[in-house]
């Protein structure tokens, strides 16, 4: 504790030192001759540029897979200081070398004195945050890993919104256009939603909405008519078999939903968007309902699914089997595996499709089924990507997302640039509209495996959550 108090007073005096030198520098010979461009920031730092910058050495030490020497995190850091220096015109600061040898302590002090000294030499030319942001990208570029990355804060909130938490102003339902009745159909009339509310049923067919037919909106401003801020009204034109109704639904806060499903004849179709923090609770109800409904069998679609959180993978995976769902390890390599309590019996059978794009926490869950024999994976060979990532918030609303460990399947299985190989190689077809039999070759034969057709009601490709 005593170290780390006299490294932040070392960090605290030369802040002060920068900003007197950058208050008292006035205009000197050398900023008079610069024909750089015009001054883009007043040269100041921040206390959080200081914590970022100590948050994220510290946190690569400490949690990365992989053993990582400090000086090439701060030889990565220098690298990227140096170019934001010559992209700003900058020529007149040049950055001390990389010692040969650093312990973990000192590369943190010579990152900030980076940083520090560029500012103080370059008088109001550079942004201090600017050049804070590249020492973070520079010590995370120096690992040469694609999935250790820096986000800044609108990408961390997009990374977020993407993973469930994100919420709008709509009428709660999915809807599929169907061109040929010139018809938008409520594939999906959410619960909760306010369309229920207002009376929306499932396959209701939508063919105006405010006085405009669906045709007039077409499919690019579908999700935009339904959708708008909270608490305003859409009126929706319906038919529900021969009756015309006008619906007039107050728009309330509601979330894209991560699941899709339909019944294909005695066949349960669910397709899992992504792995947010609702996937298991959605896809355990969506399974329910088409069991309830008749379902004998089922198809859980995994194609494009790029993944996301593992907690959630796990409980995925328990609703159709119990046990090991995968093993992670860390830089100690010690193994920690991940268990799934099966609550409900999953006693019919199970094909899973996936892709090229079918990635980490999907493959989790493929692989998973695959080894214990529970489901027959048809497809095509998926993405490959066996590493764990944690997110790791900054003051700023930025965020570091890092690899922490490798996983592999419950038998061992390393998957990472291998992918997961189907049980049954069937690749799709152009044209194929997903999730729909007539046209989807791998649903098809998916299908045929558990015993139904390929002639059920086509599902067209829905328009997201409303």
């Amino acid at each position: 504790m005593r170290a780390l108090r006299s490294s932040w007073t070392r960090r605290l005096r030369l802040l002060v030192a920068c900003v007197l030198a950058i208050a008292t520098s006035g205009t000197s010979a050398v900023f008079a001759r610069d024909t750089s461009p015009a001054p883009i920031a007043n040269g100041s730092i921040s206390a959080y540029d200081l914590i970022e910058l100590q948050i994220a050495y510290t946190t690569l030490l400490a949690v990365y897979y992989k053993p990582v020497e400090p000086r090439t995190l701060v030889a990565g850091a220098r690298r990227a200081i140096a170019a934001e220096i010559a992209a700003r015109g900058v020529r007149d600061v040049v950055l001390p070398a990389v010692p040969a040898t650093i312990d973990r302590g000192r590369g943190s002090d010579l990152i900030d004195a980076f940083v520090l000294q560029s500012l103080v030499r370059a008088h109001a030319r550079l942004d201090g945050h600017r050049l804070v942001s590249a020492a973070v990208a520079g010590e995370l570029a120096s690992l040469h890993d694609p999935y250790t990355v820096a986000f800044v804060p609108q990408q961390f909130k997009k990374f977020n919104a993407y993973l469930g938490n994100a919420s709008f102003g709509g009428v709660g339902a999915i809807v599929t256009l169907d061109r040929a009745s010139g018809s938008a159909r409520v594939e999906r009339a959410l619960p909760d939603g306010p369309g229920v509310a207002a009376g929306l049923r499932d396959n209701d067919a939508i063919v105006a909405i405010d006085h405009r037919t669906i045709a007039q909106i077409g499919a690019t401003h579908l999700r935009d008519a339904l959708r708008g801020r909270v608490g305003t009204t859409v009126r929706l034109d319906i038919l529900r078999g021969d009756e015309r109704l006008t619906l007039a639904i107050v728009r309330a806060t509601v979330r894209d939903p991560e699941v899709r499903s339909s019944l294909l004849g005695e066949i349960g179709y669910v397709a899992l968007a992504r792995f947010g923090d609702r996937a298991g609770r959605e896809l355990a109800a969506a399974v329910a309902d088409l069991r309830g409904r008749g379902a004998r069998a089922f198809v859980l679609d995994l194609r494009g699914n790029g993944g996301g959180y593992g907690d959630e993978a796990t409980a995925v995976a328990a609703i159709f089997m119990g046990g090991p769902i995968f093993i992670t390890r860390d830089r100690t390599g010690v193994p920690k595996i991940a268990r799934a309590t099966m609550t409900t019996p999953f006693p019919e059978s199970l094909a899973i499709l996936v892709d090229g794009d079918t990635a980490s926490a999907a493959e989790i869950v493929a692989g998973a089924l695959q080894d214990a024999g529970r489901a027959t994976i048809v497809g095509e060979k998926t993405f490959g990507k066996g590493l764990v990532q944690s997110v790791f918030p900054l003051p700023d609303g930025s965020a570091l997302k890092i690899t922490t460990a490798r996983y592999t399947t419950p038998k061992g299985r390393d998957i990472d640039r291998i992918g997961i190989v189907p049980d049954v190689a069937v690749a799709s077809g152009a044209g194929a509209v997903r999730g729909d039999p007539a046209t989807d070759a791998p649903l098809a034969r998916a299908m045929m495996l558990l015993g139904g057709t390929s002639t059920s009601e086509p599902a067209p490709t829905p328009t997201p959550g409303m």
